[in-house]
């Protein structure tokens, strides 16, 4: 295999889900990075095709349409990659890969 190179990256994990209040939740990283996130503000940024254009990247949701007070009924694993949340209201169908949240993370807590 001349001339391939291949790159190893350690993956990193959810190791423990906190539910903090009816409206934030923690993760604890398998590298021990702790996250805090808002529900509403991972609403915000939901992937899916109803909020998101595939082709253009446009968000279709209005933010200011998202309540602030929204809350989730279930959070659930998808694979050993994603979670997907439940939201009392608006949209439910986003998968946010575990890589995508430790970007919003960080983007969240700056």
């Amino acid at each position: 295999m001349e001339g391939v190179s291949i790159m190893l990256v350690d993956a990193v994990f959810i190791q423990e889900i906190v539910q903090i209040d009816d409206y934030h939740f923690e993760i604890l990283w398998t590298d021990g990075k702790r996250q805090s996130f808002r529900l509403s503000d991972l609403q915000k940024n939901c992937p899916c095709a109803r909020c998101v254009n595939e082709e253009t990247g446009e968000r279709l949701v209005n933010l200011e349409s998202i309540d602030e007070r929204v809350r989730a009924r279930k959070i659930q694993s998808v694979g050993r990659y994603a979670l997907r949340i439940d939201y009392t209201s608006a949209c439910s169908l986003g998968i946010y890969a575990f890589s995508r949240l430790r970007e919003l993370g960080n983007f969240l807590e700056e």
